[in-house]
């Protein structure tokens, strides 16, 4: 790694994910004693990276400051995977950056929490994609590191959710529980949270393989095994809009005027979505690690002909912050949590001083 990591801080990070609608801005929201993300049930995702008193959706990842103790976390709330509006690999692209850039900086990330709706009848469709590609994000080594917490438990009979929950542990979670993960149930409170987040900060902290795979081994996101994973599943999409739109073209050929039309709108349809599909192969053949590092560096070099200029050594922001700002939305609901973060409670100055040698 480059020498822009090679100061590592005393942050913590801890990453929130999950389906749409899982809790993941609840959870935060309760950390924060505050709503500083607005949660799905309240909005739908956006694609919009337009920041108001209230983030509109997780349609890009959040950051969030809390303390627990005296000590303080930077929460990540993540988008789904099963975003209506944006791609897999939209998204694995967006959580990927900030990885490398938490990796590259030094800032110290401590685990996941992976929430899943208890009141969910089967686990099948988005919920088994997410869970796969989330597996290949983390690694087999990391699963330590990760908590499994059950939700919305307030909604669902005790018999039937304690069945369900039966099934996530000895069927789609074994394997991560096999391999250090722990499984929980959030009730919604406050003191349950403050729970998972205390364990976490109490474990050591964790390298993701999709870590290693870009930055120390120099991998294109689709050579890395969560986008290998996510690409498998575009060239299914393809060969199944392919084999469609033969079909829809010899029926074109034997249907009378009145149907045309209607197969016509299919075909585009169906032509629109394999387009959509090799657009994002194509994205996925980007190097990550290398994008990531040549934006830090310019923006390092920027900041610190500035902060010369100025005749001072720090931005408003510390900097491994300040350069992480590049890769995650920072909601104006929680500017006076980062306030606190930064200038301390007693005025000590807080994590102002902490990368100050970055800017030296």
């Amino acid at each position: 790694m480059d020498a822009v990591n090679s100061k590592p801080s005393d942050a913590n990070m801890i990453l929130v994910m999950g389906v749409t609608g899982s809790g993941k801005s609840f959870l935060i929201n309760q950390l924060a004693g505050k709503e500083v993300v607005v949660e799905s049930a309240q909005l739908e995702s956006s694609r919009s990276r337009k920041v108001s008193d209230q983030v509109l959706g997780t349609a890009v990842c959040q950051a969030v400051p809390i303390e627990i103790g005296r000590t303080k976390v930077l929460l990540i709330d993540t988008p789904g995977f099963d975003d209506s509006k944006r791609t897999d690999v939209d998204i694995l692209m967006e959580i990927s950056k900030l990885l490398t850039a938490q990796y590259q900086l030094g800032v110290s990330l401590k685990g996941i929490i992976y929430l899943h709706r208890i009141t969910d009848n089967r686990y099948q469709g988005s919920s088994v994609r997410t869970l796969d590609i989330f597996n290949e994000i983390c690694g087999e080594r990391a699963l330590k590191n990760v908590i499994l917490a059950s939700t919305r438990w307030d909604k669902v009979d005790e018999q039937e959710g304690a069945a369900r929950e039966t099934q996530l542990r000895e069927k789609f979670w074994s394997y991560m529980l096999d391999h250090g993960s722990k499984m929980t149930r959030y009730h919604g409170d406050r003191e349950s949270a403050h729970a998972m987040i205390s364990q976490l900060l109490g474990s050591g902290n964790v390298i993701l393989d999709i870590q290693r795979q870009l930055v120390d081994e120099g991998k294109t996101l689709d050579e890395t095994s969560a986008g290998a994973f996510v690409n498998g599943n575009i060239s299914e999409a393809i060969k199944k809009s392919n084999a469609e739109i033969e079909i829809l073209q010899r029926k074109l050929g034997e249907s009378n005027n009145a149907m045309k039309q209607k197969l016509e709108e299919d075909k585009k349809r169906e032509e629109a979505i394999a387009r959509q599909a090799r657009r994002d192969q194509v994205s996925l053949r980007t190097n990550v690690g290398q994008d990531v590092q040549d934006e830090m560096n310019v923006e390092m070099g920027r900041r610190k002909k500035r902060s010369k200029r100025m005749g001072i050594i720090m931005p408003l922001l510390p900097a491994a912050l300040s350069i992480l700002e590049m890769f995650i939305g920072l909601p104006i609901g929680a500017s006076d949590l980062f306030s606190s973060w930064i200038l301390g409670e007693e005025g000590d100055g807080g994590l102002f001083n902490q990368f100050s040698e970055l800017f030296a």
